[in-house]
């Protein structure tokens, strides 16, 4: 509770990514979806990734450039977001300057037509590690990573078909 928090994305796959928040509570129970990205703010919108392409929430723009994680409630315990590239954009999704509420019957749909059996992969001695150059720079655009630069902290195996939408939920839990 309290603690700061930043993170990157790079999809194994090119397609549109869209990140989405939903807080979650002890029940199991979930609160609205709110849309993170895509924002006019970050990269204009463009939410078209490749593989390489590091995208950044918050943007190190943004002020302050990260996001501080809060109980909203006393039963709030994390905040899950959910990570979908899709083969194209999402027609029915609006992106505007700041994060935006989406509708809880789209954002149930795409989970009951995306949601795939999803392997997550750790690396526990790259935690903490330092921000490297290589990805300071696929973050700010100027070269995307390759396979020879250091692996992420974290990695999803994802087994959706070629060409199928991924989507991947990603808890952040709150303790005390």
């Amino acid at each position: 509770d309290g603690q700061r928090v930043r993170f990157s994305v790079e999809s194994a796959r090119e397609g549109y990514l869209y990140i989405i928040d939903r807080e979650q509570y002890v029940s199991g129970s979930f609160g609205e979806p709110y849309l993170l990205f895509p924002t006019l703010k970050i990269r204009g919108g463009d939410n078209h990734v490749f593989p390489g392409t590091v995208i950044e929430i918050p943007a190190w723009s943004d002020d302050p450039p990260f996001v501080r994680l809060r109980r909203s409630r006393p039963d709030h315990a994390a905040e899950v977001l959910t990570l979908l590239v899709a083969p194209q954009p999402l027609a029915d999704v609006k992106i505007g300057n700041d994060p935006s509420p989406l509708p809880v019957e789209q954002f149930t749909e795409w989970e009951r037509k995306w949601t795939v059996e999803t392997q997550r992969l750790d690396a526990p001695r790259l935690a903490g590690r330092t921000y490297t150059p290589a990805e300071k720079d696929a973050a700010a655009g100027t070269r995307p990573l390759t396979p020879a630069d250091p692996a992420p902290q974290t990695q999803f195996r994802v087994d959706a078909k070629p060409g199928a939408p991924l989507l991947v939920h990603v808890p952040l839990r709150i303790q005390k």
